[in-house]
């Protein structure tokens, strides 16, 4: 069966095309969360400064509003990207599956076609042992 190792080396491509995308919503899902503690911490040591300057304290209440809402959108793109993280972690599974079953195809196959030679070694053996005995007699 020549199209099995075809099908094979796509299964393959397509798993290793998924464990890339993959890792590119890892990588989004560690940046966004860098990037929330980033944003907190700066609006801490925005309101550490405003507390000791009466002039940054006028206008922290306005950074701390935008800072907020920049960590609230930050938040819904998170929980976006981890829907689509497990949506892509469920595909990734199952082009495991459908490798492994290709995987195991091909193997029962190759099994058998060893068999299958084995058997014919066998049964050309017989014949060659049958025919020393006929002329043995």
């Amino acid at each position: 069966m020549k199209a099995l190792p075809t099908l094979i080396k796509l299964a393959q491509q397509r798993l290793n095309n998924q464990r890339l995308r993959l890792v590119e919503f890892e990588k989004k899902d560690q940046d966004l969360k860098q990037f929330m503690i980033t944003l907190r911490e700066n609006l801490k040591f925005e309101s550490e400064r405003a507390t000791q300057d009466p002039m940054l304290a006028a206008q922290y209440g306005r950074y701390a509003q935008q800072v907020d809402a920049q960590i609230a959108d930050a938040m819904v793109t998170f929980e976006e990207n981890k829907k689509r993280l497990i949506r892509e972690q469920d595909r990734l599974a199952s082009l495991f599956k459908e490798k492994k079953v290709l995987d195991l195809y091909q193997d029962e196959q190759h099994k058998k076609k060893i068999k299958d030679q084995e058997d014919k070694n066998q049964k050309n053996i017989d014949e060659i042992a049958s025919r020393l005995k006929k002329q043995a007699l």
